[in-house]
């Protein structure tokens, strides 16, 4: 499998160009070598391209006893130390080459390689900014450098060298793999999508190419993008199981199980049972999603995903103490995994013991501090504690991470009538409807609001949004009899109270409506622990 391949199961993709580009630079020679120093450098390099390290070194020895001062043969010493895997000794190389030449690109360069095969990426980035500096053309230099920084965590500076190192050097599969990542990194996901239809043109008859770049968008939260390539991937080598199961998980990732669970149509892996339970319980089948989920942790019982999963599948069922066993489980097999302890505040949410429910989330929120479905359900516990204020602080933190989540609004509003504040309560309701036109909740919100407030005719129009987006929500037809009365539309509030009546139901608490979307969180695809 090729390089950039190879990338995607953890390896940092630079550890494995080091091993084919170490000798990209020139090698400098002394000013003026000896005879003999000349002679054994020469028999050095035949031996290193035969691959025989133990007769170039010598050769490399007896160079340094005619010629002390040898950048060369220093340089090629290291190279010698560094492809028999003593990366430390040959580190020490290059810099005596350097203190003997500092104007080698070849000493920089490879001194850099070193030190990023031992996991120092600021010496390896501090010696490839040195390389550049002495020839800004090189493409592999403009690389490595971009990789680095893409590990370092700095995507936006990794693009401006990936596309020096594209423009300078030839078209090159494993270029094009890392622009795409680091574009996605850095959040630039329609240059990505354009990249990655502008390289399927050079590589994209390589089913191995193909299924990279689908992965890549599936673990950077792109699977509708995954999809398309990963299908292709399956057109090229229809045997590809992996790649059958990856694009299973993107069609889950997608909200279709069903074409994730005709993906598989004959699991014989607990990874096929896992994506077919998981399938299977999106299209809300709990029995079939039980037993195919049985049937996984049979074949891994240790698997954390495995767990969870049985773990939702009781949720849906009520079986909140099974499954909070379940997560107990998963969290020990992945400790640094927020999705167990956040799992376990629903279930402690739904069984209304909200002081749990926030220890648990409190956990989750540690491991990751910017899931906004944590911080949601760590308010709505704190507002069913009867801390308004403190379940406001952390509504707010989740808006600020999902600032466009018409959800967050809504129940923000539903939190600021309960603390008595309903001109903020009306602002929150006003954005939730800029936010999702067609969301009833806060139409029939505002319209009680506006029915409190003696503005019957704009609380009927909120009222009639309401019922037309979600015809049974009864409490809608509640106020909007009302408004009609207040209108003197006597005939209409009649029929809205019916409608009412007919639904047999009470208007809904403001703790029951969080009930309700804690609820709608187990609807959705499950994430993966991290490998």
């Amino acid at each position: 499998m090729r390089s950039w391949v190879f990338a995607l199961a953890g390896a940092s993709l630079w550890v494995v160009l080091a091993a084919s580009t170490l000798v990209a630079g020139p090698i400098q020679k002394s000013s003026n070598p000896s005879p003999a120093a000349r002679d054994h450098l020469a028999r050095a390099q035949q031996a290193l391209e035969a691959c025989d390290f133990r007769q170039a070194r010598a050769h490399l020895k007896l160079a340094l006893q005619a010629d002390p001062n040898s950048a060369a043969a220093y340089l090629m010493l290291g190279l010698v130390e560094f492809q028999s895997g003593d990366t430390a000794q040959a580190i020490q190389d290059y810099q005596r080459a350097l203190n003997l030449q500092p104007d080698s690109f070849s000493g920089h360069y490879n001194l850099a390689l070193a030190y990023l095969r031992g996991r120092n990426l600021q010496e390896g980035l501090r010696e490839l900014e040195r390389a550049i500096s002495l020839d800004p053309r090189h493409a592999d230099a403009a690389y490595n450098r971009g990789l680095v920084l893409l590990d370092l965590g700095r995507p936006e500076e990794a693009l401006a060298s990936l596309r020096r190192a594209r423009a300078r050097g030839p078209e090159r599969p494993d270029v094009a793999f890392n622009l795409l990542r680091a574009e996605l990194a850095a959040h630039q996901v329609d240059e990505a999508r354009r990249e990655a239809e502008h390289a399927a043109k050079s590589f994209g008859a390589d089913p191995d190419w193909r299924a990279a770049i689908g992965r890549l968008f599936l673990e950077q939260g792109q699977p509708r993008d995954a999809v398309v390539h990963l299908a292709e991937a399956l057109r090229l080598r229809p045997d590809g199981q992996e790649t059958s199961r990856l694009l299973a998980t993107a069609y889950l990732q997608s909200n279709d199980p069903a074409a994730a669970l005709a993906q598989i149509p004959s699991p014989t892996t607990a990874e096929d049972h896992y994506l077919r339970a998981s399938a299977l319980y999106l299209l809300r089948q709990a029995p079939e999603a039980e037993q195919e989920s049985r049937r996984a942790l049979e074949l891994a019982p240790s698997e954390p995903s495995y767990l969870l999963l049985w773990a939702r599948i009781g949720q849906r069922l009520g079986w909140h103490a099974e499954a909070l066993e379940l997560l107990r489980q998963a969290s020990q097999r992945a400790p640094q995994w927020p999705e167990p302890y956040y799992s376990a505040g629903v279930s402690y949410y739904l069984l209304r013991r909200y002081e749990e429910a926030r220890r648990s989330l409190a956990r989750a929120l540690e491991l990751d501090p910017r899931s906004a479905r944590a911080l949601f359900l760590y308010a709505a516990s704190l507002v069913n504690e009867g801390k308004n204020r403190e379940g406001e602080e952390y509504l707010q933190r989740a808006l600020a991470l999902e600032p466009a989540n018409a959800r967050f609004y809504y129940h923000l509003g539903a939190l600021l009538l309960r603390d008595n504040r309903p001109a903020e309560a009306q602002q929150a309701f006003e954005k939730a409807i800029r936010l999702k036109p067609d969301f009833a909740p806060p139409h029939y919100q505002l319209g009680k609001l506006l029915v409190r407030s003696n503005h019957p005719q704009l609380a009927a129009r909120e009222l009639e949004t309401a019922v037309q987006h979600q015809p049974d929500l009864a409490q809608a037809y509640y106020q909007l009899s009302r408004a009609y009365a207040l209108l003197g539309e006597t005939e209409k509030s009649a029929r809205a109270l019916a409608a009412f009546n007919n639904l047999k139901q009470q208007e809904i608490e403001e703790s029951q409506e969080f009930m309700e979307d804690v609820k709608r969180q187990l609807e959705v695809p499950l994430p993966q622990p991290a490998r």
